[in-house]
């Protein structure tokens, strides 16, 4: 017989949390005050511990296991010496339950073990380990054999966040009883319901992305085109990404720079690149500025979704067209290396119904937020499950 614990007699550890990107503090704070109203008492692990405090002062951060920069220049050793890091942990060694973040770092772009081999060692220790609202490949063969293995033995339970994820684990053959199809964490923030503002201003986030042999000249190209369609109906841009303005950091102010420097000069002086840092309230607040959005990063535009503001996407990852797939907006989301001649007539189509698309999202994000929240109270009972 299963029996729960009250929520307020359990301790939870959010781990694998990156702070300085937008897009994942989109993530995690959206689960983070779930859990906390919720009652769970909570804390959050980072690689970037001192900088995430200096940014949010009133979140409870503590430092993730490994932090020391040898694992940085040697990460192969810290598979090794986990079971010696997490005794030393004293935020692993209190913690009842480990809750991976949300996000999409279960794939073979990334160094999976790093990332899940933790949750071998929870549980060992006696800890319960569960991921919340993960994207899961494309994996490599060897990465398949080890996730697959960590999901029979040390991992409870997983919430992945779309098809192509799902059909992965059923395709593992991984136990229907511990993995569930949701919807991104990023749904959890309430829809905030935008009236059209009028200014003009698109806003354009763009990044490098140098994987599964896409050509960055292309792309670069794309968002040129792009730019000069907005300013040729009327728009300024303004370039603005999830991901800029932190040293040590990924910065796609950068790329928005060189694609800025090489416009002709009548399109530049309607583009404007912002290079600065913004945290998340004030990021979150600043896309309420714009008529719509272009986004490479795929928070950029779901953030900017969940204020009823239209979102064209780039899709770089497979996660874009998922998503746009259960939004409903599958036309609006576009390969990062399109073809020319599809990928305009898709913008042009968009531009052309944004109205239709307020309409749409104000009857679609209700829908998606409550069966996050409902997908959420579901994982907050196996949460309890003891």
């Amino acid at each position: 017989m299963v029996k729960h614990k009250k929520t307020d007699s359990i301790k939870l550890l959010i781990n694998n949390v990156v702070p300085l990107n937008n897009g994942d503090v989109a993530l995690f704070y959206a689960l983070y005050k779930k859990l906390e109203n919720a009652g769970f008492q909570v804390k959050i692990a980072t690689y970037y511990y001192k900088q995430a405090k200096e940014l949010y002062p009133n979140l409870p951060f503590v430092e993730e296991i490994g932090q020391h920069k040898i694992f940085m220049k040697l990460p192969f050793l810290k598979p090794l010496l986990l079971p010696l890091l997490f005794l030393f942990s004293k935020h692993y060694r209190e913690a009842d339950v480990l809750v991976g973040t949300p996000g999409g770092y279960i794939n073979s772009n990334y160094n999976i073990k790093n990332s899940l081999s933790i949750y071998k060692i929870a549980k060992y220790f006696g800890k319960k380990s569960l991921i919340y609202s993960q994207s899961v490949g494309p994996l490599n063969q060897k990465d398949a054999l080890f996730f697959q293995k960590l999901m029979d033995t040390s991992i409870s339970y997983i919430f992945v966040r779309d098809q192509f994820s799902f059909n992965i684990l059923t395709n593992l053959n991984i136990s229907k009883q511990k993995f569930k199809l949701t919807k991104d964490a990023a749904f959890l923030l309430d829809f905030k319901e935008q009236a059209s503002v009028n200014l003009k201003k698109v806003g354009v986030s763009v990044r490098e992305w140098n994987y599964d042999g896409r050509n960055r000249s292309d792309y670069i190209k794309m968002i040129s085109t792009f730019i000069k369609e907005c300013i040729d109906r009327g728009y300024t841009i303004e370039f603005i990404s999830t991901c800029q303005g932190l040293a040590n950091y990924k910065d796609d102010a950068k790329l928005a720079q060189e694609i800025y420097d090489n416009l002709d000069i009548t399109l530049q002086d309607k583009t404007t690149v912002l290079a600065d840092y913004f945290k998340f309230e004030d990021f979150y607040k600043k896309i309420e500025e714009y008529d719509f959005v272009i986004g490479t990063r795929l928070h950029m535009c779901i953030t900017s979704l969940t204020k009823n503001i239209p979102a064209f996407n780039i899709s770089y990852e497979v996660k874009g067209k998922e998503c746009y797939n259960y939004l409903e907006l599958s036309e609006y989301s576009i390969d990062y290396n399109e073809g020319s001649e599809k990928a305009m007539q898709s913008f042009t189509n968009f531009i052309t119904n944004t109205d239709g698309i307020r309409a749409h999202l104000k009857n679609i994000m209700p829908k998606i937020n409550k069966e996050s929240n409902a997908d959420f109270n579901f994982f907050k009972q196996k949460i309890t499950e003891f």
